[in-house]
């Protein structure tokens, strides 16, 4: 991920099955954003599945399937894209169970204001990008503690030899491995402050 996410181009998929709308869409943000737009919902999952989107906006009624239930096919291959639905109808209970089930951040009513669209676009990708980050350090620190559980493991076996010289190479090892626990500890609450602000 880039240090300046200023300097991202912030790519955006939009699904609907009214050409109409595909076209203003494109027409209100293509300058601002890279924007791809599908009329079927096999297209925009074949699109995700070959770019990385930060957002994905779905139209709620479509013939085929609802914008709810597309979220929900594509959730487990692309957990990290911001979801947003759109819906032009008073669907107040599959918006409420979509976004209490995680698969869907925010909806925005038809006809949409073009200025609170772009509001949450950006802060979709804002989210995208948290995620992401946040999917990275847990990595790092899953590699952390395997790295050192593989270390005691080793002076376990060390140990077990029980001279002097292996009791004194333990010890040293152990100190080392006490900073090492205490850096890391450092570096991990200065990322959840980060992530509390």
């Amino acid at each position: 991920m880039r240090d300046n996410m200023a300097d991202e181009i912030i790519r955006v998929l939009y699904l609907d099955d009214e050409e109409a709308n595909l076209f203003s869409f494109k027409a209100a943000f293509r300058r601002e954003f890279e924007v791809h737009t599908c009329i079927e919902p096999h297209q925009a999952v074949r699109l995700m599945d070959e770019h990385e989107f930060h957002v994905v906006l779905s139209d709620q009624r479509m013939p085929r399937i609802s914008g709810v239930e597309f979220f929900e096919l594509v959730m487990p291959d692309h957990p990290d894209v911001s979801r947003v639905l759109v819906t032009g109808y008073a669907d107040t209970d599959a918006v409420v169970d979509a976004i209490n089930k995680g698969q869907v951040y925010r909806f925005v009513s038809k006809p949409w204001n073009e200025e609170e669209l772009r509001t949450v676009i950006r802060s979709g990708y804002y989210l995208n990008r948290s995620r992401v980050q946040n999917a990275e350090q847990g990595a790092e620190v899953l590699a952390m503690l395997e790295k050192l559980a593989g270390q005691v493991e080793a002076l376990d076996g060390q140990l077990a030899a029980g001279t002097p010289e292996a009791i004194s190479r333990v010890q040293q090892e152990l100190r080392n491995l006490r900073e090492g626990v205490l850096q890391e500890r450092e570096r991990y609450a200065q990322w959840m402050d980060r992530l509390g602000k």
